[in-house]
């Protein structure tokens, strides 16, 4: 009966050089494991030879040479058969790279986009900590244990809409292609996974970027003027719900329905983001009337243009509240500064509705995109306002432009409307 080795992990200088528990064993095959962390104990051979069952040290540590020193044994018929004196080249390995484990890329990544918005570091913490919890579920250490098939298994583990799984799945392909990029992995397994099912009718139509109309525009500054302008609001810290890292500022502010006008209409005419409109300083508006919206990867700034009754309402809050418009903020928590007015402008929205879709500030961004392109703005101009490409803008925004569809019906009518037409015969039903 041949002779059955299998490697014993001892504390050799305090430890084994793998991390393996003390006076465990392991065999070939599970050290094939490309998760597997290689070591220097030493391979014993174990069985019955003359007659005697005996465990012996083979005083090797690589798999060759304690084949080499069992068939010596073996072939002799005795434990006193001595191996073969192991080459020197078999003494020693070839130092090789350490394999990245799953927790060094994932706080790497993290590190590398420390400098992204705060909502965006809590999205891929939140995802890759999820990531974290399946690869030990699965008994991953290391990143190059990731497949194909281990994304595709993780992505469909996922409750949320396929909106939602589409992003992750961004975020997942991204933080491989940042592993692959550092050489930890040979390729990246979610390169060729899908982003996710197809969205249901119900939730695409949920997912359509509907912009506020002209009516309920009028509808929240007439709110604004007769009925939240009647009273004051004071925020205090006790009725926030977030989680808050830093201190409130300034909350001795009475805001009033004139500030939540000019909140919307800053909105409305840059199409800034309402973390953006939260924090605008008035060092952003040109004496010209530009107002810088965004900044390109190049360095480039992009500007809009804005009324000049907007201008003066600016620079007037300026005078009054300072060079942020909207109050200063000592926290660098944006949630903490955009909900306050979320819950102004979720008070106003009751005081003016019902409204047909469900109102958010971001409606506000749609809208500046639908007044551009309503009044023949083109489609490369928004994309490069919005920071979109075309195809997004086409896409995601043009469809419900219904003066859009108007013109085009137009046109073709003037086109086609008066042409000939052929003389027109009954059809008989009769074969």
């Amino acid at each position: 009966m041949p002779l059955n080795l299998y490697r014993r992990h001892s504390r050799v200088d305090g430890k084994c050089a793998g991390g393996h528990a003390a006076d465990s064993i392991s065999y070939e095959p599970e050290e094939l494991r490309r998760a597997w962390k290689k070591c220097h104990c030493p391979i014993y051979a174990s069985g019955i030879l003359g007659g005697t069952f005996r465990r012996k040290n083979t005083k090797a540590w690589t798999w060759e040479a304690a084949k080499a020193a069992a068939k010596v044994w073996d072939s002799a018929g005795s434990w006193d058969g001595e191996p073969p004196p192991a080459a020197p080249s078999l003494q020693f390995e070839p130092a090789t790279p350490e394999q990245v484990t799953i927790d060094r890329a994932v706080q790497a990544f993290l590190e590398e986009h420390s400098q992204q918005a705060y909502n965006t570091q809590r999205k891929y913490k939140f995802l890759l900590e999820k990531l974290r919890r399946y690869s030990a579920h699965k008994g991953y250490v290391g990143i190059k244990c990731w497949t194909p098939i281990d994304v595709r298994e993780f992505r469909n583990g996922w409750n949320v809409k396929a909106k939602t799984a589409s992003n992750d799945m961004t975020t997942i392909r991204q933080f491989f292609e940042f592993a692959l990029q550092n050489e930890w992995i040979e390729r990246n397994p979610a390169r060729l996974i899908k982003a996710a099912p197809r969205q249901t009718a119900a939730e695409t139509q949920s997912a359509e970027r509907i912009p506020f109309s002209d009516d309920e525009l009028r509808r929240m500054y007439e709110a604004c003027d007769s009925k939240y302008g009647k009273q004051t609001v004071k925020w205090s810290r006790i009725i926030h719900h977030l989680e808050v890292r830093g201190e409130y500022a300034r909350y001795n502010y009475k805001w009033t329905g004139q500030d939540l006008a000019d909140f919307i209409s800053l909105s409305t005419y840059t199409g800034l983001r309402i973390s953006d409109v939260v924090n605008f300083r008035v060092d952003r508006l040109k004496d010209d009337g530009e107002v810088e919206i965004r900044t390109t990867k190049n360095g480039r700034k992009v500007y809009t243009w804005i009324p000049q009754w907007l201008q003066d309402r600016i620079r007037a809050r300026a005078e009054q509240h300072g060079p942020c418009i909207f109050g200063e903020h000592k926290t660098e928590d944006t949630n903490v500064w955009t909900d306050i007015w979320r819950r102004k402008l979720k008070k106003l929205w009751k005081l003016c509705g019902p409204f047909e879709q469900k109102p958010t500030p971001h409606r506000f961004r749609h809208t500046f995109v639908r007044i551009l392109l309503q009044t023949g703005v083109d489609v490369r101009t928004v994309a490069e306002l919005i920071g979109d490409t075309e195809d997004m803008v086409r896409r995601h925004y043009s469809r419900w432009v219904p003066e859009r569809q108007e013109r085009v019906t137009n046109i073709l009518k003037a086109a086609f409307g008066e042409k000939p037409r052929p003389r027109l015969a009954v059809v008989s039903s009769n074969r």
